[in-house]
Order: C-alpha cells, then sequence, then structure tokens
C-alpha cells in the first residue's frame, strides 16, 4: 500500500501544512484504523517510507523485560483502501484546521485594529 508523497509536498506547499505533520496524523489514524481489525497485534507501529509512500503496519514481540524478539510486516489484507480514505480524510481535516487558524488570525488582527465608535 501507498501514500502519493508528491501530493503531501504539494499540499505543503500550497497550504502551508508539513509533510511532517500530514504524516505523523495519517500513522497515527491508521494505526487507530489497524486496532479495529480483527486479530491486530497489540504492540504495533505504522511505518511510511517518506520516499516511496510505502505503509506498513509492522507487529513486534517482546519478552517479560520489554527486549525486542521478533518484529514482522503484519498489514491486513485489504488495508490499502483504509489507507488511502483514512489518508484523505486526514487530508482534508488539516487543510479545514488550516484555513480556520488562518480565518481566525485574520479576524483576530482585523479585531486589534479596528477602533470601537
Amino acid at each position: 500500500m501507498n501514500i502519493d508523497m508528491a501530493a503531501l509536498h504539494a499540499i505543503e506547499a500550497d497550504k502551508g501544512i508539513t509533510v511532517d505533520v500530514v504524516v505523523e496524523t495519517i500513522k497515527s489514524a491508521l494505526l487507530t484504523a489497524y486496532r479495529h481489525t480483527e486479530g491486530h497485534e497489540p504492540d504495533a507501529r505504522i511505518d511510511i517510507d517518506r520516499k516511496t509512500g510505502v505503509v506498513k503496519v509492522i507487529a513486534r514481540q517482546t519478552d517479560a523485560d520489554g527486549n525486542l524478539l521478533h518484529e514482522w510486516d503484519d498489514t491486513p489484507e485489504g488495508f490499502g483502501r483504509i489507507a488511502a480514505t483514512t489518508a484523505r480524510q486526514v487530508i482534508l481535516q488539516r487543510l479545514r484546521d488550516a484555513e480556520n487558524e488562518k480565518t481566525y488570525g485574520e479576524f483576530a488582527a482585523h479585531e486589534a485594529t479596528s477602533s470601537p465608535e
């Protein structure tokens, strides 16, 4: 499963939302989605290759002391569709948030320069 990194860079250039922020938000949302899949591993993380956009769910097994015993790719079948939908929703929400922040900033600046009559 892949995320279009070029599109994320275009959003960064156009809207001013850093790729790092979007990627971390996507990773968090994907991990939540993974944890809702049947048979998920409790100790897992999402890896996104920043060059290729390849997304993997990496599960890990540790001993009682927390030492890593084994890691493996536990990306569920069909998770690409979930990833695409999640990425789209996260990006749209971040864009809305950024627009709201910009609008609020403009309003606050306008209020600060306005004088009561």
